[in-house]
């Protein structure tokens, strides 16, 4: 396991850099050459190694075949950058550079046990921190580049209607058909965790603060306390990335500092800070789920019965749920969900709703939610898609086409204008 993991460390570095320094001292075998750039035979070995590694022994994959993809990907990225470095109004400012070099090396250290770890893999690898960030930020300038010019490019595709009936005319037996979709609207009583069991779980929070003061492996510690407590490593987080009370404790805290308990909607956190770097903070946590008690959720059960009983007798369901239902956000709205695919119901909602006609109500079902009462609204069975129902859908699908086209066409241009020299060499041996 250890072997695997710094092999997946090794490629992971090499996806951001993909020849180090000590390459240059054995002879490379060029796989293509666009305008002065050449494109080594192991820049694409070590791609195509990464893609492997990443859909698993099971994926019926070629690696001649992707190979040749991978090489012509590049070829097509390298005249992409060359238009891009000749176009003059094409800009990447110091500050959206640095932005993004913070987050790439945030990124990175995050895969890594600790920011240690990540300069000796460096290390091994051949670079230092200082020639590492340096071959870096040029390749991230190159990257903002080549994304300026392509979204300056693709802002001036539109599809008319014409072109948009035209598409549908040309590729309606092939498009992918409409999924069975379902309307529902639901009452939720949640599980709602008594003062009491909020006390408890905060107790315990409190004592594994007083373990995590002197000892780092935060996932041990959780280990040591029931009641389904979970621990370990988060990494580098920004503030948006989370829930807000858990951001303001860990973006107050002074690095190697640990908090008190801190409550967010998913139950009583201990966190530690390790360091930041540019908007991110690198940080561990435990959780004390906030899980309901049995008697807790013998209450739940007890509230979603009656309003059962309410509903059989005659109660409007939508004013029903605008009083009654914990989900805040179809509450306004007599709880009525948003039109969803069968296939992304939830699994406990599958059989009751087959039980039911339209306009009926299911029994109370349960879920890691609380307890819902299910009304089926529509049904809508899966169909070929058509201009007059799925427009927009039909829309996007020919601007994504035309768009592809462009650059296609775009890339074939500049073909015409830089040198380009793709080798006959076998690059998987």
């Amino acid at each position: 396991m250890k072997r695997l993991m710094t092999s997946a460390a090794l490629l992971f570095v090499g996806a951001v850099l993909i020849c180090g320094p000590t390459q240059a001292e054995t002879v490379e075998r060029i796989a293509a050459v666009v305008g002065g750039r050449a494109i080594l035979a192991s820049e694409v070995s070590n791609q195509i190694q990464m893609i492997m590694i990443q859909a698993g022994r099971d994926a019926d994959l070629d690696p001649r075949e992707l190979a040749a993809d991978i090489l012509q990907e590049m070829v097509n990225d390298e005249l992409i950058l060359t238009a891009a470095k000749d176009d003059t109004t094409i800009f990447v400012g110091e500050g959206e550079l640095k932005a993004a070099m913070d987050e790439q090396i945030a990124g990175l250290v995050a895969r890594f046990p600790s920011e240690a770890a990540f300069l000796e893999q460096l290390q091994l690898e051949g670079w230092t921190k200082r020639t590492y960030e340096k071959r870096l930020r040029s390749q991230i300038r190159d990257q903002l580049m080549k994304q300026k010019i392509i979204s300056q490019r693709l802002s001036k595709v539109t599809v008319s209607r014409q072109e948009v009936e035209e598409f549908f005319g040309k590729y309606s037996d092939s498009l992918p058909e409409m999924s069975p979709r379902v309307r529902l609207a639901h009452i939720l009583v949640s599980f709602k965790v008594s003062p009491e069991t909020d006390d408890s779980l905060k107790g315990l929070a409190e004592a594994a603060r007083e373990i995590a003061v002197d000892q780092d492996d935060f996932g041990i510690i959780a280990g040591q306390f029931g009641g389904g407590a979970v621990g370990g490593r988060i990494g580098f987080v920004k503030k948006d990335e989370l829930v807000p009370e858990f951001a303001r404790a860990a973006f107050s805290l002074q690095p190697g500092t640990v908090s008190g308990p801190v409550r967010t909607q998913y139950g009583w956190h201990i966190i530690k800070t390790y360091r930041r770097l540019g908007d991110s903070v690198d940080v561990s946590h435990i959780l004390f789920p906030a899980t309901a008690s049995t008697a807790d959720s013998l209450r739940s059960k007890l509230v979603i019965d009656s309003l059962y009983q309410e509903l059989l007798s005659g109660a409007d369901f939508k004013e029903l749920a605008k009083l009654s239902s914990d989900d805040d956000a179809t509450r306004a709205t007599g709880g009525e969900m948003e039109t969803m695919t069968v296939e992304n119901l939830r699994p406990e909602f599958l059989a009751p709703l087959e039980a039911v006609e339209e306009g009926d109500i299911t029994p109370p079902v349960a879920s890691a939610q609380g307890y819902h009462i299910l009304k089926l609204l529509e049904q809508m069975p899966g169909r070929a898609l058509n201009l007059q129902d799925d427009f927009d859908i039909i829309r996007n699908m020919a601007s994504q086409e035309k768009t592809s086209r462009s650059v296609q066409e775009w890339v074939g241009e500049l073909k015409k204008k830089v040198y380009v020299d793709i080798r006959d060499i076998d690059i998987v041996n």
